[in-house]
Parts: C-alpha cells; sequence; structure tokens
C-alpha cells in the first residue's frame, strides 16, 4: 500500500471511529442508567474492558474541528 493510500486509509478509520465512539457510548450509557449502573450479562472485568475499548476509540478517533 503506498504511502497515499495508507493516509487516506487511516483518515477513514478515524473518521468511522467519530460514529462507533458516538453510538456505542450512548448505548453504554442509556444501559448503565436503565439498570441502576450495571449492565446485564457482563461482569465488573468486562465493564473495565468495555470502558478501556471507548476510551481507546475516544482517543484515537479524528479531533472534531470547527468553532
Amino acid at each position: 500500500m503506498t504511502e497515499d493510500k495508507q493516509q487516506k486509509f487511516t483518515a477513514k478509520v478515524r473518521r468511522g471511529l467519530n460514529w462507533v465512539y458516538t453510538q456505542a457510548h450512548g448505548e453504554l450509557e442509556r444501559t448503565k442508567a436503565a439498570n441502576g449502573g450495571k449492565m446485564p450479562g457482563f461482569n465488573a472485568a468486562d465493564l473495565a474492558d468495555l470502558d478501556a475499548a471507548l476510551l481507546w476509540i475516544d482517543q484515537n478517533k479524528e479531533a472534531k474541528t470547527g468553532a
């Protein structure tokens, strides 16, 4: 893969992470709120993994531009 194609691919992935983060974070918060902070079928380690994944996505998604 050429450098230009690699940069375009990386940019597309980062833009896609914005959508993934918005959807996953919103759903996680709604589910936790509806269940008193718990997620049915998830233990503490699973929730820690989800939180870590969302943190990684938040740090690696394309930054929102504009005022």
